[in-house]
């Protein structure tokens, strides 16, 4: 049968993690082109009596929908395809065989981390505030011509 999945018992997660984000993806971009066509000419020329009055669809509508529906198909045949179902399938055995680290490790590595950028940001915070202040007190238009007997 043509909707079958391709090894259905395995991938399940890296599987349906590619078809959430495809389809977020998706909506986003019906929803932006949506947006993009709502401009009052579409409004004006077609949305009523294109359908007569119980069925105000515009065409922006109707445009919108057929897309989702050929890219809601692609990304299931996607999704399906042998050789991407057989490339995630060994990507989650390649990551059922690493060695993670502990949860304490990465709890302390972030840590640090998130500290030392603090401290870096402060320390260019201050240094951008005294040079800020070099600035205005010395005179720069004619330094160069006083330092130099100018």
């Amino acid at each position: 049968m043509a909707l079958e999945l391709y090894k259905p018992e395995e991938a399940t997660r890296s599987r349906g993690l590619l078809a959430v984000l495809m389809a977020t993806l998706l909506g986003y971009g019906v929803f932006s082109l949506y947006e993009f066509l709502g401009f009052d000419w579409w409004q004006q020329d077609l949305a009523r009596g294109l359908l007569g009055d119980e069925f105000p669809f515009s065409p922006r509508v109707i445009l919108s929908t057929v897309i989702m529906v050929v890219v809601g198909v692609g990304i299931y045949l996607v999704v399906n395809h042998k050789k991407i179902v057989d490339f995630l399938i060994d990507t989650e055995a390649e990551l059922h065989k690493v060695s993670w680290a502990p949860r304490h490790e990465v709890v302390s590595s972030s840590i640090v981390v998130i500290v030392t950028t603090i401290v870096i940001g402060l320390f260019l915070f201050f240094v951008d505030y005294l040079l800020n202040g070099l600035r205005t007190w010395i005179p720069w238009d004619n330094f160069w011509a006083s330092v130099f007997g100018g």
